[in-house]
């Protein structure tokens, strides 16, 4: 038996029949394909890493911008990388995890409005995520139709709280859009970027922003996916059809060089959250890839003694490379 902290079995455990039940074994993986503009080869080489590893999954995302160079028309190619991808991967015991959005969207849709725009979002994300439904759902393990909405929601509007509110409220609804899309046989997970926010006592003007901060981070998605309200400070209370319980995972995105925070954050997700099983995205920090392997490390031992307190059930690293070191 090998006493590695990130060895898996060869087997990958099925998913389990219940909330309730985690699986026997953490389910450790990485994302891959995030180097893909570095070297055609990218792709393949982490696939070969994440083989290597014996990984019980790796999360790709798929490049909308790419994938639909125009309104309604599907890059036949992109369909046959996640294909590709999807083989490969269960070949070698594992599960793919999609991704459906990343910072880059395509022109046509971002000259539009993107997601600043309601009916733009409305209009063209339900077809985006249908037509790769369609298109790969049968090769896939589970979905993530997007991560880190507080970041999305400051990347497209960093400086005025009132259409800053409106794109929140947007991204809310385009998340219920993708449930009802998706929901199936597959998981969903979300991938929340909380964490924790000091309110200062000598500012009042930075202690009004941190409070905001606050919520959208933690009192907005939660509340949401747990009773379908959606609340965002500065903008009546609403209730939302089909979002409560609206994800199958409740996954956090966090990022750092240890595992301090991590009890924390678990704790307050699944205390606040919909009663999900939980799952972590974690971007190990470091001056130097041996830095990052050690904050791996020490990350997947603390989540391996965790989920004798919480249903911890998915861990995906950032740093495919990171995880070798460790894994070395």
């Amino acid at each position: 038996m090998d006493s590695h902290p990130l060895r898996l079995s060869d087997r990958t455990p099925e998913p389990p029949e219940s909330h309730e039940t985690p699986p026997r074994v953490l389910d450790l993986g990485a994302v891959v394909g995030a180097r893909s503009n570095e070297s055609a080869t990218a792709l393949l080489d982490d696939l070969e890493i994440a083989a290597g590893l014996q990984l019980g999954h790796v999360r790709l995302t798929v490049p909308w911008v790419t994938a639909q160079p125009k309104p309604g028309v599907l890059d036949g190619s992109v369909i046959e990388t996640v294909k590709a991808t999807a083989q490969a991967v269960r070949a070698g015991g594992g599960r793919l995890w999609l991704c459906l959005l990343s910072p880059e969207v395509p022109r046509w849709f971002d000259n539009e409005g993107g997601f600043t725009d309601e009916a733009t979002a409305r209009h063209w994300w339900p077809r985006w995520v249908e037509a790769i439904a369609d298109g790969v759902g049968e090769d896939v393990d589970g979905w993530l139709p997007f991560e880190a909405p507080f970041a999305m929601a400051n990347r497209l509007e960093p400086g005025d709280p009132r259409r800053h509110g409106t794109i929140v409220d947007t991204l809310l609804v385009a998340w219920r859009d993708a449930w009802r899309l998706l929901h199936g046989p597959h998981p969903i997970a979300t991938s929340l970027d909380v964490r924790t926010v000091t309110i200062p006592r000598d500012d009042v003007v930075a202690a009004e922003f941190a409070r905001r901060e606050e919520h959208l981070r933690w009192h907005t998605w939660l509340r949401a996916l747990r009773d379908g309200m959606i609340t965002i400070p500065g903008r009546a209370d609403r209730e939302l059809a089909d979002l409560a319980g609206s994800c199958d995972q409740l996954g956090i995105a966090m990022s750092g060089s240890d595992a301090s925070d991590l009890e924390p954050l678990l704790h307050r997700t699944a205390e606040e959250g919909p009663g999900r099983p939980l799952a972590i995205t974690f971007r190990p920090t470091g001056r130097d890839r041996d830095a990052r392997g050690e904050a791996v490390d020490l990350v997947a031992r603390r989540a391996s003694e965790l989920r004798s307190s919480f249903p911890l059930e998915r861990l995906t690293f950032t740093d495919l490379d990171a995880m070798a070191v460790a894994r070395g």
